[in-house]
């Protein structure tokens, strides 16, 4: 299935990696950040090439709604574990990944089951819209000293 091979599949071969290959993973860990953004880049690029048309038709109408969600989801992200008890670290890192919703799955579901066309075209401006706000938020954070003790730099 395709959960399988998108999901479940990149997670089983780090944590694979990661566990029989460390020194690999020690001497190929500088570069990821560049290969995320690279990635990242790439999959926006062909998500919003596949549907461009109809997301510039469609406008700001389309934009301000699935920005929102983004926001919205990264706020509650950050405040809902922070009221909860949970420290800055944990805060940031739920904040980050709840703003990054899996819009680009949610594209390739879209194109492989619904045959619609304009069924694309959400997730497709979901897609920047994650790569933005998630990006942002972890640019700032990494500037940003975390004040209650937790130390970001530990792993």
């Amino acid at each position: 299935p395709i959960h399988t091979q998108v999901v479940l599949a990149p997670i089983a071969i780090g944590m694979t990696t990661n566990k029989f290959f460390p020194k690999f993973v020690k001497a190929i860990l500088p570069i990821t950040p560049v290969v995320g953004v690279l990635s990242t880049c790439l999959l926006v690029a062909s998500a919003v090439a596949q549907v461009a048309d109809p997301i510039l038709s469609a406008g700001w109408s389309l934009q301000i709604p699935v920005m929102l969600l983004h926001l919205v989801g990264g706020l509650v992200g950050y405040w809902l574990p922070k009221l909860t008890g949970f420290d800055e670290v944990t805060s940031r890192t739920m904040a980050i990944e709840t703003s990054m919703k899996s819009s680009a799955f949610g594209f390739l579901l879209a194109k492989l089951h619904f045959g619609d066309y304009a069924a694309r075209v959400p997730s497709a401006v979901s897609v920047v819209w994650m790569a933005l706000t998630g990006s942002i938020l972890a640019v700032i954070w990494r500037y940003v000293p975390v004040k209650d003790g937790s130390d970001m730099k530990k792993q």
